[in-house]
């Protein structure tokens, strides 16, 4: 049975919910009210479904709530609802749900649509494991094919490179990323931004680590699959370090990016600076 998270400003309804989960066998994790409280929820419990209700009090309605656990926790959504209208339902298809329910229901429609839920999103989950391993081999023999010739000077490497990696990172990101930022307003493109980077480099499998000051947002690369092969091949850090410029360019946010360190030079890690504060 699956560890559930319930989202309900209705005490009396959030009790009557997690009475009818915990009689099916589930375990509800937390009821909170809030879509602030959801996302801090998400985070602690790292539950394997929300059910959240789409109108909320407060500042944060439940479609905004899910579209920021989708984008920082990965944890699939289904939506209780009283209200079915077109807008709200064009709103809610954006974050992408596993379901959507309206109220009132019945407990064995509940289940079913839990039931299912879990499993499209453990299938999917699969695939992408598949997906990322055929991104890994494709990215090691691009980088590997790409490398000009033992003669080469060290400038000519990087230029050569640097171009190479441009072209073909606006070609198969540049439309993904544009999409992506207009599903947020312009007061969250920095959140909208580092959530993209973050999803981009997990498709590496490279944790992404953001440490924040008063001016600055730095970003480092945890977990390099390729670090013995970076210290010899500059065509992995650069190829990383491009995507990280390039998009940066594309957010059209104030400020600019350095490179702190990176595993070509002889660091430990890639760390890179977003100076946007």
């Amino acid at each position: 049975m699956a560890r559930i998270l319930v989202v309900e400003d209705e005490a009396i309804v959030a009790m009557g919910i997690k009475h009818k989960l915990e009689t099916m066998g589930h375990e509800v994790v937390d009821t909170v009210s809030t879509g602030k409280d959801a996302i801090r929820a998400s985070k602690i419990h790292e539950p394997d479904l929300v059910l959240m209700d789409i109108v909320l009090k407060g500042e944060m309605d439940g479609i905004e709530a899910a579209r920021k656990i989708r984008d920082r926790f990965n944890i699939p959504i289904i939506y209780l609802t009283a209200y079915a209208d077109e807008e709200m339902l064009t709103r809610a298809k954006v974050t992408e749900p596993y379901g959507y329910i309206v109220k009132p229901f019945k407990s064995s429609e509940l289940n079913a649509n839990i039931e299912m839920a879990i499993y499209r999103h453990r299938a999917a989950m699969r695939e992408k494991e598949l997906m990322k391993k055929q991104i890994i081999s494709d990215f090691y023999n691009f980088i590997i094919n790409a490398m000009p010739s033992a003669e080469a000077d060290e400038d000519a490497i990087r230029k050569l490179l640097s171009a190479i990696f441009r072209e073909r990172i606006t070609e198969e990101l540049a439309p993904g990323f544009k999409a992506h930022m207009e599903e947020y307003s312009d007061e969250d493109s920095l959140e909208a931004y580092l959530a993209w980077v973050a999803d981009i480099f997990e498709n590496f499998t490279v944790r992404v680590g953001f440490l924040e000051d008063d001016k600055n947002v730095y970003v480092e690369f945890e977990n390099c699959p390729w670090f013995e092969d970076a210290r010899k091949n500059p065509g992995f850090c650069l190829n990383c370090e491009g995507i990280l410029r390039l998009s940066f360019g594309w957010s059209k946010l104030p400020g600019n990016f350095e490179v702190m360190d990176r595993i070509v030079n002889g660091g430990e890690r890639c760390l890179f600076r977003f100076g946007v504060k």
